[in-house]
């Protein structure tokens, strides 16, 4: 597995995918989604060998971003800051109940009927969510369901990255020329302040890399770790990220990301939940499920979803000439799953939920991951904990 830390030379733009018109002013997204930089790195491969990279990615992880060289994990969106709060001072924690209160009835509102729970402060403050990253060392407080947060706990989006807003104009995909001479558009890019780096683990595919019709066009040579280390870490050093292919620098280093996640998190063994306990699914990247129903929600085998705490949900596109153009609604990451266990089962910490061929979910470890088919490589990785609840 290869571990990329990467250095961009300008901005960036991110797109959701989502179509937009002339004159339109396009946002950024952030952040980024993991197809992007898994594009990124198969387009580097194509471009040098003239293979075929549809498969060549086992799994990839990210991405994630580096502060000061401190890495900043998805905060958990039950953490809420003071309403019209600039500067975070405090944060509040949302927790899961189930209490009626005399002027609000939970049946009143458009919540999917298998929510049985809501998660909801109770104080005095009024709260709002807000956009932020973690330190691992606060996470493991999350993880370990302690409530003494501090603000230093936290970087915030602001501290990350601003918007540098240009001026676009409409290019002919296949010619890579002007297509209309009127055809302007407005693009808020996205800067990253100087002391952030991103990180993006790849692992790759050995079996699909050693097909003799890729090997041939290798020089026959045995394709492992090894081999596209050296390949990755010639000059120039540098992937074409996002919408407008700005170049960005890195670094590779050769590094496990279950090995590098699990000691910062101080994570140890798996977890042994027993029917009708409750844990809780923290998204660690996009969540991006197909939904055969009006919940809003995945079936999950082994599970009930009880509750999820997230904002709104977002767009996220890909483009490629195996899958054409898709677009589907994710959950953010740091988005919050609530599931009661409809059986015993053992899980790792780090998990990918996958898709099955009956259109229902699973939780599979990292280390199991193997080459489950996924739309949107790098989607649905979770940390997983026991709840501090009771299952009602």
């Amino acid at each position: 597995m290869l571990k990329f830390t990467i250095e961009p030379y300008d901005v960036l733009f991110f797109g959701s995918g989502k179509p937009f018109n002339i004159g339109d002013v396009a946002n950024s997204v952030f952040p980024p989604f993991p197809n992007t930089f898994a594009s990124a790195i198969c387009s580097k491969i194509y471009h040098h060998f003239n293979i075929n990279v549809s498969n060549i990615l086992k799994a990839v992880y990210g991405p994630f971003f580096l502060k000061d060289n401190k890495l900043l994990l998805p905060k958990p969106a039950n953490i809420y800051s003071k309403r019209k709060e600039k500067e975070i001072e405090k944060v509040f924690i949302a927790e899961l109940t189930n209490q009626q209160f005399n002027l609000f009835n939970f049946n009143n509102t458009n919540k999917p009927e298998l929510i049985k729970q809501f998660y909801l402060y109770k104080g005095e403050e009024d709260v709002e969510p807000f956009n932020a990253f973690i330190y691992p060392e606060a996470l493991i407080k999350w993880l370990n369901n302690t409530k003494e947060f501090t603000k230093n706990d936290f970087v915030l989006y602001n501290e990350i990255y601003e918007y540098e807003p240009r001026i676009g104009i409409k290019i002919d995909d296949q010619k890579d020329t002007v297509k209309e001479e009127d055809g302007l558009y407005r693009i808020n890019f996205i800067r990253l302040k100087e002391n952030i780096k991103i990180l993006f683990w790849v692992e790759f595919n050995e079996k699909e890399f050693n097909k003799e019709e890729i090997k041939a066009k290798i020089q026959n040579q045995n394709i492992n770790d090894d081999f596209i280390y050296t390949f990755f870490n010639q000059s120039p050093k540098v992937l074409k990220l996002g919408g407008e292919m700005k170049n960005a620098k890195y670094e590779i280093n050769k590094d496990n990301f279950l090995d590098y996640l699990t000691q910062k998190l101080k994570i140890q063994n798996n977890i042994t939940i027993n029917q009708e306990e409750i844990i809780e699914l923290l998204f660690l990247s996009y969540g991006v499920f197909d939904f055969n129903n009006n919940e809003r929600l995945p079936k999950i085998d082994g599970f009930e979803i009880i509750s999820a705490c997230f904002d709104n949900y977002t767009n996220i596109g890909i483009r490629s000439e195996n899958k054409g153009i898709k677009i589907k609604r994710a959950i953010p990451l740091g988005s919050i799953l609530t599931l009661k266990a409809t059986k015993n089962i053992e899980l790792s910490p780090l998990a990918f939920i996958a898709k099955q061929n009956n259109n229902s979910y699973s939780i599979v470890d990292v280390k199991n991951f193997g080459t489950v088919n996924m739309e949107f490589i790098g989607s649905n990785l979770v940390l997983i904990k026991k709840a501090n609840i009771k299952a009602n």
